[in-house]
């Protein structure tokens, strides 16, 4: 009998646990567990049609000795093309857009997250991809424009999703730059350069910057197997974004 009564106290306690957690679950809005539920919800948000996963990443971010757990989708519906994220935990994912905005597009779609720009559209007749990415210094007193153009090639990671990855860290020249000493442009990195031509003083506060988050043009181009033009997607992608940290 007191066995019969210990089992009958740990499945209540087992029950009440459930219990528990199905609140706790349910007062956060039931956030999804999987793509396809997370697909559901960004379509509800969006007032989207039925919309289909093209391409899953699950990541694991470490910045600043904390741990983020993120799960990355580019999905289709019709021809309206979307790239978001979520942030993982044990109750759920839920939306995150602190690094990684959601952006659709009719047509075809990119954005920039911890060196990486995702372009998602109908590539898959594409035997490989390239991105050019167009980066324009403020005019100068003299009323000449800097321009610097940068081409990433592509990594497929689905039909109709491709990768195109770049440096993330400061190059020597940056560094120089920092120092006062003189430096070549043409040698910045991407990274570099959007720290150097986009970062704007704040006003009447001394020594402070703060990043102009603005768009800048990325034409991603499909080749055919022979190396023939197939198409050009003209995008773009945000300072904000390439510059991410998580």
């Amino acid at each position: 009998m007191r066995h019969w009564n210990r089992g009958r106290k740990t499945a209540r306690n087992l029950l009440l646990a459930l219990l528990l957690v199905f609140l706790i679950h349910a007062s956060q809005g039931f956030p999804p567990y999987t793509a396809r539920g997370m697909c559901r919800q960004f379509r509800h948000d969006y007032l989207l049609g039925e919309l289909e996963p093209l391409y899953v990443q699950r990541d694991w971010v470490r910045p600043h000795r904390k741990n983020y757990h993120y799960t990355t989708i580019a999905a289709r519906s019709g021809e309206t093309y979307a790239l978001f994220r979520y942030e993982d935990s044990l109750l759920g994912s839920h939306r995150d857009w602190s690094d990684f905005r959601p952006v659709l597009g009719e047509g075809s779609v990119c954005a920039a997250n911890r060196g990486t720009i995702y372009a998602a559209g109908p590539f898959e007749g594409a035997a490989y991809a390239r991105a050019v990415i167009r980066a324009e210094k403020a005019p100068e007193p003299n009323g000449k424009v800097k321009t610097r153009t940068f081409t990433l090639a592509g990594e497929r990671l689905a039909d109709q999703v491709f990768a195109f990855p770049y440096e993330r860290e400061y190059s020597q020249s940056y560094w120089d730059n920092q120092n006062g000493e003189p430096y070549d442009y043409q040698d910045l990195t991407l990274y570099d350069i959007v720290n150097l031509w986009y970062r704007k003083p704040a006003p009447d506060t001394p020594h402070t910057y703060y990043l102009e988050d603005t768009e800048i043009p990325c034409t991603v181009t499909l080749y055919g197997e022979s190396g023939e033009v197939l198409e050009s997607f003209p995008l773009s992608v945000t300072t904000e974004g390439l510059l991410s940290y998580r």
